[in-house]
């Protein structure tokens, strides 16, 4: 359902006292945007306005909980994450775009490329010249950019207008572990596990369509994409120009991605 419609609904229900109609989702709604209630993990320092956020944490920060899969030694704590490994590592399906040559065996990968490449939605922000095709993006820029909002942490000075980079960095308080189960490398991020368990333990090679290039790394793989494309980042700030977010972000950190239609038109998501 529509967010603002749902918030229209709710609001309506409120004022003519219909609260007997109030569905659960209104609830989480009413206390996540406009209540004090705080639920707290026992275990940790996680706090969340909303329950299913408890206790989606708690399964995959302290649950035993996993779900695995019956071709490979793939393991997860997300039914979601085990339903999308069988789909792009052992699926048949593939999903094309109807105006390029582009497949995917993942569908949310089909949406993102018909949105980036063939898309004309466009996220303005409403202080600046920035634009967008992502509505996240442009939510962290105004964060970044125009919110004097701060994310401190109670356990050190550490000080960002990032909410995601707060929570982040809290790993380095916590006492929680992450153990690969195929030998010693222990970590705090879930992120740098699963690199590793794809690098040091995984058979799966992706390989360049274009040319000779594999890799075990995903990410290298797409960084490595850039190379064939002659999309362009543009600093705004100067003519300087790469195909590399990275090195855009070393040649000048203030510098803004943003569209220009003589080089092609790239989001910082992708």
């Amino acid at each position: 359902m529509n967010l603002k419609l749902l918030h229209f609904r709710l609001m309506f229900s409120l004022k003519n006292q219909k609260v007997d109609k109030i569905t659960e989702l209104d609830k989480i709604h009413i206390n996540g945007r406009h209540g004090s209630t705080q639920f707290k993990c026992t275990d940790c320092h996680y706090v969340t306005k909303w329950k299913p956020f408890l206790k989606r944490h708690m399964n995959v920060r302290h649950g035993s909980t996993q779900f695995k899969c019956a071709h490979c030694d793939f393991v997860t704590t997300w039914e979601l994450s085990l339903k999308r490994h069988m789909n792009v590592r052992h699926g048949s399906t593939q999903f094309k775009c109807k105006q390029c040559d582009y497949v995917t065996k993942d569908k949310c990968n089909l949406k993102r490329h018909m949105n980036v490449r063939h898309g004309s939605i466009q996220f303005k922000c409403t202080d600046c010249d920035y634009v967008t095709k992502w509505k996240s993006i442009l939510k962290k820029h105004i964060n970044v950019r125009h919110d004097s909002a701060e994310f401190k942490c109670e356990q050190c000075d550490y000080v960002t207008k990032d909410k995601c980079n707060l929570k982040s960095h809290m790993n380095v308080h916590s006492s929680t572990q992450l153990k690969c189960a195929n030998c010693d490398y222990v970590t705090k991020w879930k992120s740098m596990l699963k690199r590793h368990i794809n690098v040091r333990h995984d058979s799966t090679e992706f390989k360049c369509e274009q040319c000779d290039y594999v890799t075990k790394d995903k990410c290298n793989l797409k960084s490595h994409m850039n190379v064939h494309s002659s999309t362009q980042l543009k600093c705004a700030n100067c003519d300087y120009v790469t195909k590399w977010k990275s090195s855009l972000r070393k040649h000048d950190c203030s510098s803004q991605f943003y569209a220009a239609p003589q080089l092609g038109w790239v989001s910082p998501n992708e």
